[in-house]
């Protein structure tokens, strides 16, 4: 079986025997038209997949109160939160699968979706998928973030949005630096708990949720309820969080990172440089590199919300009380 099943039709160049180069010209072109149109297709139903979640699950809101400034808040932004514990759950677990796999093969397999070597077009597949649905959410993710703004987040979310979108359309389109992918979609395990904390956040507030946050410490144990018990189980949520988040985002990225200069310096000898357009190649690992000091800034800003003293006053306030 030719390997040229497994590249997708902008990579793959092959000139049939009597085949003059025009005629060549012309079907590569029609076949790469129509590869942009599937593409184009693609894409549109993935976010539509996600707005159709958003909508199934704003409509289950709809019947909530919203008297206060709270609840309207938390009536708005839920809907988001709870379609990103289902693009993070699959992300990750698939991200997991992509570095397992990746982390045992060779640099050419690391650094190259459609290197020479690889022939299992079910992997192939899995990825390419993986980076679609990456690619799909974070379009309908930044379409509300600008309609929201600021709520689901500010300036330095957009600028992660917008990078990440470029990203996975480059990782997409030429198939470069499959582990990186697979250690990026890692970065989403800390996400879920991100979203729980801002439940937490929110719903300590709120009259009607009250009860849920008692019987949540209840189970679990706690003797203190009400907004103190609240209070503390948003602090230890908060830890776990920064916690998850550096060990994916600092400590596992960091290593994607050292896997990607390892792929640099091969420089000539690997595949991925000779088949992937420089530009696309310096742009991701530009991009790569921001991504991570984005990480860098917002570990910084966590570790300050954690351990700052309002935090500590609050907690030594509820013990007395």
């Amino acid at each position: 079986e030719s390997h040229a099943r497994l590249r997708p039709a902008c990579l793959a160049r092959v000139e049939p025997a009597g085949v003059s180069l025009g005629r060549v010209a012309v079907a590569d072109r029609r076949g790469t038209a129509a590869m942009l149109v599937a593409t184009g297709v693609k894409v549109l139903i993935g976010t539509l997949f996600w707005e159709f979640q958003f909508q199934i699950v704003r409509a289950i809101f709809s019947g909530l109160p919203s008297k206060t400034e709270k609840e309207r808040a938390f009536k708005k932004c839920a809907p988001s939160y709870i379609v990103s514990y289902v693009h993070a759950f699959f992300l990750a677990w698939a991200g997991w699968r992509i570095v397992l796999r990746l982390e045992r093969a060779d640099l050419s397999s690391q650094s190259f979706l459609y290197d020479s070597a690889q022939t299992d077009p079910d992997f192939v597949f899995f990825v390419e998928l993986t980076t679609l649905v990456f690619f799909t959410y974070v379009l309908y993710d930044m379409f509300h973030l600008i309609i929201e703004f600021p709520d689901l987040g500010g300036y330095d979310m957009a600028a992660h949005h917008v990078g990440f979108l470029i990203a996975a359309m480059g990782a997409y389109t030429y198939g470069a630096y499959p582990l990186v992918l697979g250690w990026l979609c890692t970065c989403e395990t800390s996400t879920p708990v991100l979203s729980t904390r801002w439940f937490v956040r929110q719903m300590k507030d709120i009259d009607y949720a009250s009860p849920l946050i008692d019987s949540f410490a209840k189970t679990i144990g706690m003797k203190t309820r009400g907004l103190v018990a609240a209070n503390r189980i948003e602090y230890y949520v908060a830890i776990v969080f920064l916690f998850v988040f550096v060990l994916v985002r600092n400590v596992g990225y960091g290593w994607a990172m050292v896997g990607l200069f390892r792929v640099i310096r091969a420089g000539d000898a690997l595949e991925v440089n000779a088949a992937v357009p420089a530009p696309a190649r310096h742009g991701l690992c530009f991009l790569t590199v921001c991504g991570f000091c984005l990480n860098l800034m917002w570990v910084h800003k966590i570790v300050s919300m954690a351990f700052s003293e309002k935090r500590r006053k609050w907690l030594r306030k509820d013990a007395e009380q």
